[in-house]
């Protein structure tokens, strides 16, 4: 068969990869201990992938370290070398300059702080059964033994209790992305990628300016700057740039990766729904 996605648009190549089978024991079994696929209930307590490693050592507990410390040593190195180095070579006075950075850093590390700390709003304790476990992956039917739970509230591995509006689980966070801090969660991602395109256009003004000069010191100092503000925009503006599209359409990552909203049309204008292909169809597409 042959079709197009109907709704929400997305790369053809993206959508599909991103929608691997269910393991029938996240079907069956909703107990947290009993769920460990990481696609699945967000478990990232997994043996460690050969990419997760450096040196025998896993790197996943030191991602949120990395992320924070390269921020605050990033915003230092701007406020106390760049920013006086603008000042004196463009006339700029420097409180106008920090006026403009500060509240940028501020904001980014505090929506970090807060996304990576907070409750990421589990579902309250008086809406479930005291004798039942449930989530909802998306399928209106998943109920506990008195009431349903809320839709698209989803069981992950950090909390005892499933997650409202679960979006995905970040690793650089250590932590779930839910109903309570997924605007902070793309605060802080729109923070990054400004600081970081900030920092781009800020160290390759003053290489320009200090190559003419000739100060091979500060060149150094700004080359090394440039190079972080750009590894940070290439990690973070495609990240920024699928949650945009993603909150644009109203929907989850969660959702997005089990193609729950798309649909193939037949060549006889049947449509038929993404996850109701057979595995050799899917492939086809």
């Amino acid at each position: 068969s042959s079709g197009a996605y109907v709704g929400a648009q997305v790369p053809t190549t993206v959508g599909l990869a991103a929608a691997p089978s269910r393991k029938p024991e996240c079907q069956d079994n909703f107990a947290e201990e009993e769920c460990l696929d990481g696609q699945e209930c967000g478990n990232d307590t997994s043996e460690p992938r050969p990419e997760h490693l450096f040196m025998g050592f896993d790197t996943r507990p030191f991602l949120p370290l990395g992320l924070a410390l390269s921020t605050v040593l990033g915003g230092l190195s701007m406020l106390i070398f760049q920013v006086p180095l603008i000042s004196r070579l463009t006339g700029w006075t420097e409180t106008s300059l920090w006026a403009c950075l500060c509240p940028l850093y501020l904001v980014t590390l505090g929506c970090m702080a807060y996304a990576g700390l907070c409750d990421p709003g589990q579902v309250r304790p008086d809406a479930q059964s005291s004798q039942s476990q449930a989530f909802i992956t998306g399928d209106s039917s998943s109920q506990t033994s008195e009431q349903q739970l809320p839709k698209r509230a989803h069981k992950s591995w950090q909390y005892r209790r499933p997650i409202r509006r679960y979006d995905h689980y970040c690793r650089w966070l250590t932590n779930v992305i839910g109903l309570l801090n997924h605007r902070e969660f793309f605060v802080m991602l729109a923070g990054l990628v400004a600081i970081a395109l900030a920092g781009v256009v800020v160290d390759v003004t003053l290489l320009c300016i200090i190559a003419r000069d000739g100060f091979a010191v500060d060149e150094v100092l700004v080359v090394l700057h440039l190079g972080y503000s750009a590894a940070l925009l290439a990690l973070a503006g495609p990240i920024l740039k699928i949650h945009a599209g993603l909150i644009s359409r109203n929907e989850l990552a969660n959702e997005w990766r089990r193609n729950d909203f798309y649909i193939v049309v037949r060549e006889q204008g049947e449509q038929v729904a993404v996850n109701d292909l057979s595995d050799e169809e899917f492939n086809e597409l």
